[in-house]
């Protein structure tokens, strides 16, 4: 009850906003960007950073006809939306006009009470953007001349696990690019599945073992080895999660695997999707807690242990980072750089001191964090791989957004979800990979190491690591880079 009563707060201030701006010919949103070079609409409530449901009531200013393809990017931008993004852009169109039926349903009654065709719009991924999109497909069909139909509707392009995306660049990672669509391909790579497939095939291996003898030990823990007690662990471990793993499953260690998730963070993570697993089964998962928890540990090991072998420039490169960033942390410096943009970046992470001022009405809490303070030297090394490839992104779509300005065309972006009008859709997927290749043309591990070592000429900075076979420009080419 009451995360509803949160969600209905929350829905309330951004109509309420939505309501106030409604009637205006155009709004602007003012932007900030952290210290990593990031930007973020300002306003709390309502903007493009927003939930699907400030997204599915936001519009650009200008309308722009649809021309011969925005009709298509439409189609293909529903599909999307509708979680159906794992095939061809022609099979995504095919899939909206296979649907024809229900799209028109929701738009005749979006919200007609028992009536599945009419409330089809409320199973999407994101319902709200989805509806919007119904609207406007309808519209533009009905309208006689969809080519000329005026349309103010964003479509995005969005990246494909945009993290890795960046690493593999970094490092000409040809195995690792092709994973995550660097390559030219006639469908778009999954990485979740790839990783998935090898963890169901190694933790199915697991479970089919006979571990003869030490399986008839298993009350006996004191007369086990080390080794054959993480051998038992692990069997019972396969065994229970087997049948379980899915996309889901790994989905979220994989994504956030380069943005420097822990061991810790990552079992969280499975054990939160096999539990749902577990219970849906019938299983009492109070009763097998420890279980529970020792299998998830057992499968983010093997997760994270895939990922490192699939993507070894990835892993190289993070390490690298790694490296270098506890050299500098270890002289009780913060980690600094400047983006490929020009964006000097400081980690900001120190250890915080904490006073609690004692009243008759309270007890206040206050946090000093003045620059004199110590650095934090584990998060200033744990946090600077993530924070650089953030930086990397950052200054990606900040490269295009003026390249968009600089031909006329309009352009918002959330991180790495590029948007635009759908007519438009096709020369900005030009515009971004033309910015990423030229990105990635130039030395920047070359460059962020050349000025570390003028600034502590004192530290032996680690030799970069190798590069692959990867040719930047298939990316100019790769349909499925953004999609």
């Amino acid at each position: 009850n009451m995360d509803l009563r949160s969600l209905r707060c929350s829905a309330i201030l951004k109509l309420n906003q939505a309501e106030k701006f409604k009637d205006f010919e155009k709004i602007y949103f003012p932007y900030n960007i952290d210290f990593r070079g990031r930007a973020y609409p300002i306003p709390p409530h309502l903007s493009n950073i927003g939930s699907d449901l400030c997204r599915g009531i936001l519009k650009f200013a200008e309308s722009k006809p649809l021309g011969p393809r925005g009709l298509y990017w439409l189609k293909v931008h529903l599909a999307n939306l509708a979680g159906n993004d794992k095939i061809s852009f022609d099979e995504r169109a095919q899939f909206t006009d296979d649907r024809m039926h229900l799209i028109r349903a929701c738009v005749e009654d979006p919200l007609k009470q028992d009536d599945e065709q009419h409330r089809w719009w409320m199973t999407l991924d994101d319902p709200f953007q989805g509806l919007a999109t119904c609207y406007e497909i309808v519209r533009a069909i009905d309208s006689g001349d969809p080519e000329a139909y005026e349309c103010s509707l964003p479509v995005h392009m969005d990246g494909s696990c945009n993290g890795l995306q960046h690493y593999a660049a970094l490092g000409l990672d040809r195995g690792g690019g092709t994973a995550v669509n660097l390559c030219p391909g006639e469908k778009p790579e999954d990485v979740y599945i790839g990783v998935m497939e090898e963890v169901i095939r190694r933790v199915a291996e697991e479970a089919a073992k006979d571990l003869g003898d030490i399986g008839d030990l298993v009350m006996q823990k004191d007369k086990l080895t080390k080794e054959e007690y993480k051998m038992l662990t692990n069997h019972k471990a396969a065994k229970l999660v087997n049948g379980l793993i899915d996309r889901a499953v790994v989905k979220r260690t994989v994504m956030t695997s380069v943005y420097g998730v822990t061991f810790i963070g990552a079992r969280s993570q499975i054990q939160e999707k096999i539990e749902e697993k577990l219970l849906a089964s019938g299983f009492e998962i109070d009763e097998i807690e420890p279980e529970i928890h020792q299998a998830c540990g057992y499968l983010a090991s093997l997760t994270m242990d895939v990922m490192g072998e699939l993507f070894q420039g990835a892993r190289q490169t993070m390490n690298w980072l790694t490296a270098c960033a506890r050299l500098i942390s270890s002289q009780n410096h913060p980690v600094a750089w400047i983006s490929p943009i020009g964006v000097p970046i400081i980690q900001p992470y120190r250890k915080t001191k904490a006073h609690s001022i004692v009243t008759l009405l309270q007890t206040v809490v206050l946090v000093d964090q003045s620059d004199d303070l110590p650095i934090h030297k584990h998060r200033q090394v744990s946090a600077f791989p993530p924070n650089f490839v953030h930086s990397l992104d950052s200054s990606h779509m900040l490269l295009t957004a003026l390249e968009m300005d600089r031909r006329g065309l309009v352009f918002s972006a959330v991180h790495d979800s590029f948007w635009t009008h759908p007519c438009d859709i096709d020369e900005m997927n030009v515009v971004l990979r033309e910015c990423f290749v030229d990105l990635y043309k130039r030395p920047i591990l070359e460059t962020l190491k050349e000025t570390w070592e003028l600034r502590y000429p004192a530290l032996k900075f680690p030799d970069l690591p190798e590069k692959g076979d990867l040719e930047l420009e298939e990316v100019r080419k790769a349909p499925y880079f953004f999609q």
